[in-house]
């Protein structure tokens, strides 16, 4: 990649560029792995880019730079759960999805059943183990199954066998949701 080849002959407008480039995805990717921990998710962000930017010329021509980044990004969640060996999930589920409805446009009673459904689909997902929801997230922002490989340190096999047990574990679990009245 062109801007990483430039920062590292020593243009820093460069880093500036990837910088915009990238902070968004990065920084969406890291809130959706770890719900409702934004300062957690801020500690990693800042991590990522200051260790991308030590390592700047161990990055592969043959990868992607988005890829490589979420790689360093994943790599220091996975330590950060190592040292506080616990995984807090204490965001609002109305936090997880988004609520992309116009509510003008919807009747009340079918505003309710929309929130209960995200709700629903939001708990289900954080029901799923780590690395499951990781491929799934990835996935649902349009990551290909080889980057999330790359970003998860496994084959693609093993990311396509992650997301088909992430859908299989999501209907279970919606099912039960539903058989229970919308009770988790």
């Amino acid at each position: 990649m062109e801007l990483v080849r430039s920062f590292i002959e020593g243009d820093a407008e460069s880093f500036a560029l990837l910088y915009e480039r990238y902070k968004r995805p990065l920084y969406s990717y890291l809130n959706r792995l770890v719900p409702g921990q934004h300062q957690l998710a801020d500690d990693i962000f800042q991590q990522t880019w200051i260790k991308a930017v030590r390592q700047m010329g161990l990055f592969g021509k043959e990868q992607r730079f988005s890829a490589w980044m979420m790689r360093i990004a994943h790599n220091l969640l996975i330590d950060h759960f190592r040292k506080e060996k616990h995984v807090d999930k204490t965001r609002e589920i109305e936090e997880f999805l988004e609520y992309t409805c116009d509510e003008k446009m919807i009747e009340p009673w079918k505003e309710m059943e929309m929130l209960d459904l995200q709700k629903a689909l939001a708990w289900a997902i954080e029901e799923l183990s780590e690395d499951i929801r990781e491929v799934f997230v990835l996935r649902q922002d349009g990551v290909s199954f080889k980057e999330i490989a790359e970003i998860q340190g496994s084959s693609i096999n093993t990311a396509l066998g992650r997301m088909q047990y992430a859908l299989k574990k999501l209907r279970v679990l919606l099912e039960k949701w539903k058989l229970k009245g919308g009770e988790r």
